[in-house]
């Protein structure tokens, strides 16, 4: 086994101990090396003159001392802003010594700390809201994001409208084929949710097979023409086994006023419009307007 040798330099480098020493060590030294090389050189050594150079030698040995460890712990001031300002605002500032003493090595300690910390973070709030097999917001994630819209949408008086679906007979779909082909079916679900929504709209899938979107500034008719397409892209689609048109599913579709209804009934009227869409048959689309809005509309 080589044993590695630290010359005395790299020693004085890679120690803040040594360092504030030799600083400390200096600085209480200079008025007394002041006073030997006036001496030396064969100045007058009268009181004044040498009272005079010892405290003017004293100022600037502490001078020297105070910018020495500032210099050494200055990175500790900044890296205890990057802690602040992360607790704070939650940004990220990137601080980065060269330094290879113990204060350089907490500094990026640190700092790569707060970056794996947020990234944890992230991804943590991203498991919390998302769900992992289709891609797609999870129930809890819709009803935040699902409310922040409805009240955007009364502010502004725009139409907002839900859609709420599930894919027919999805539990023979498992029966006949397993469960894997089944996580198929709603992974290809949540890519073509996501390849025919606007960058705007909202999709999370609420449960087994059940899927929401919320669909701000959409009337009635915009959002039957977007389930419509969903319905019919769900039916081309040959998954696995499963031929085309062995998947689709039933659309249940909601203009809600958001001026007087909460996205729970909402959704609660878009289930209504679901269930008559499947005792209809299937594979179809049911649609209905607040009575709120069908009113107004009359009166006008």
């Amino acid at each position: 086994m080589r044993l590695t040798r630290f010359t005395p330099f790299q020693q004085f480098n890679q120690s803040l101990t040594l360092k504030i020493f030799s600083i400390c060590f200096v600085s209480t030294h200079v008025p007394l090396l002041a006073l030997v090389v006036y001496l030396v050189t064969g100045f007058r050594s009268e009181a004044t003159p040498v009272l005079v150079l010892v405290l003017a030698a004293t100022l600037i040995g502490t001078a020297f001392c105070l910018a020495c460890v500032w210099a050494f712990i200055r990175p500790l001031h900044q890296i205890a802003g990057v802690v602040e300002t992360y607790r704070s605002t939650g940004v990220v500032k990137s601080v980065r010594s060269q330094r290879k003493d113990e204060v350089g090595i907490v500094t990026n300690g640190i700092s790569i700390l707060i970056k794996e910390l947020d990234a944890t973070l992230a991804q943590l709030r991203r498991q919390a809201t998302t769900d992992v097999l289709t891609g797609l917001g999870n129930r809890r994630w819709l009803k935040d994001i699902g409310a922040l819209e409805i009240a955007r949408a009364a502010r502004e008086r725009a139409p907002i409208s839900v859609v709420v679906f599930d894919l027919d007979h999805f539990k023979s779909i498992n029966d006949q084929f397993g469960h894997d082909v089944g996580d198929q079916v709603l992974v290809m679900a949540g890519a073509t949710i996501q390849h025919n929504l606007r960058p705007y709209d909202i999709a999370a899938r609420i449960g087994g097979e059940e899927f929401c979107l919320v669909l701000p500034r959409t009337d009635i008719d915009a959002a039957v023409n977007i389930a419509n397409r969903l319905r019919m892209q769900f039916e081309s689609k040959a998954v696995g086994p499963l031929p085309a048109k062995r998947v689709t599913a039933s659309f249940g579709v909601y203009r809600g006023d958001p001026a007087s209804e909460t996205l729970k009934s909402m959704l609660t009227a878009a289930d209504r419009e679901l269930y008559a869409a499947k005792n209809g048959g299937r594979n179809m689309v049911r649609s209905a307007v607040a009575l709120s809005i069908r009113d107004a509309k009359i009166r006008a």
